[in-house]
């Protein structure tokens, strides 16, 4: 009797993380910061509540962006970032770390992926800094979006579940995690940096820099620093992020309110968050990065989400 009811508890557990995502009758409304782990990947997942937040730049940041790199590079490279706007989104679980080299080969083993040896995500034949080579707990970068469908449809299949990346505006909203300021830990660009990112930091010689040492020279293992209010990590630094829509630098002028999914054409895609290179002008949440959907580097890599239904 007693290895019986271990036997079903054991059972009831598994079914329970199976059926996570979603919710309705017999399976209540997950919590704030509540992981969901994957079964078949073991991927874990936070649940991001559904709510409205201020999306893009704020009057602050604008003036300190003038003051740091010029009104000429501002309006090139900083002004798609306006005007700010309300946005709200429905709940979702998004990857609690970026998805792994790990991970990423796992995927390439089972499906072959990008032919034999599949040695492209590697970044060969790509210019890259000296000594740049990664483990498996690491963000797997040199990856396009492209790609990253390539691992969704994957994921997809073995699973039964609805993965996609994220909109630019759950990303922005989960990066904040209720926060205001240009970055979730804060405005300044302090040591406090290296507390929660890995980027252009002074200790490994970057001119324009965080003035801190984040202990790495490129990408950290997924889960190195301190995590955001919603319990997600690297949100900022480490490997620029795909996300789903197409960009549009005009785009926030005419954003719906609800859900916004971006332009429905272009010719590029959004990436967000920064990366192990990139300076403080660009670690920040309302940042907006772009590339065209088949291009790779060595910073920019993904994370996924999941609808609640």
């Amino acid at each position: 009797m007693r290895r019986a009811f271990i036997i079903s508890g054991i059972f009831l557990g598994l079914l329970c993380i199976a059926v996570r995502p979603s919710a309705g009758a017999g399976n209540p409304a997950p919590r704030r910061g509540e992981v969901w782990t994957e079964p078949a990947t073991g991927m874990q997942f936070v649940y991001i509540p559904g709510g409205c937040f201020q999306m893009g730049q704020s009057e602050e940041e604008k003036a300190v962006l003038l003051r740091a790199v010029g009104r000429e590079a501002y309006f090139r490279y900083f002004a798609d970032e306006l005007p700010r706007h309300t946005v709200c989104v429905d709940g979702f679980w998004m990857g609690r770390y970026e998805v792994t080299v790990g991970q990423w080969r796992r995927f390439v083993r089972e499906t072959g992926y990008g032919g034999k040896g599949a040695r492209f995500w590697r970044c060969n034949g790509m210019a890259r800094p000296k000594g740049f080579i990664q483990k498996e707990n690491e963000p797997v970068c040199c990856v396009s979006w492209y790609d990253a469908q390539a691992f969704i449809g994957w994921l997809r299949k073995k699973t039964g579940r609805p993965f996609r990346l994220p909109t630019e505006a759950e990303w922005e909203y989960a990066a904040r995690a209720g926060t205001t300021t240009a970055r979730y830990w804060g405005n300044g660009t302090d040591e406090r940096a290296c507390r929660y990112a890995s980027v252009a930091d002074k200790a490994h010689g970057w001119e324009s820099n965080f003035p801190c040492d984040d202990g790495y020279s490129f990408t950290a293992p997924v889960g190195s620093f301190l995590p955001n209010a919603f319990g997600l990590y690297d949100m900022l630094g480490n490997v620029w992020e795909w996300c789903r829509d197409w960009y549009d630098r005009f785009y926030y002028a005419r954003s719906p309110r609800k859900n916004p999914q971006g332009p429905p054409a272009g010719r590029y895609r959004v990436l967000r968050g920064g990366s192990w290179r990139y300076y403080p002008s660009y670690v920040r949440c309302a940042n907006r990065g772009n590339d065209e959907p088949a291009s790779r580097d060595d910073d920019a890599g993904f994370r996924l989400v999941c609808p609640l239904k």
